[in-house]
């Protein structure tokens, strides 16, 4: 496996978890839950532009 795939499998699980948690403790059409899913995907599009980017 490369070292991007591992990276991106990584923040995934981790924006998964972090996505998981937030819909459990504060449920679907929280504000709460809403900005941590824009965080997530914002971190998600700048992880892709970064690792693609540097291990071409």
């Amino acid at each position: 496996m490369l070292k991007r795939d591992k990276i991106k499998i990584t923040v995934i699980a981790i924006f998964l978890l972090l996505l998981g948690g937030t819909y459990f403790l504060f449920g679907k059409e929280s504000i709460i839950m809403k900005y941590v899913a824009g965080v997530c995907l914002i971190g998600w599009l700048a992880t892709m532009f970064i690792v693609n980017k540097k291990y071409k």
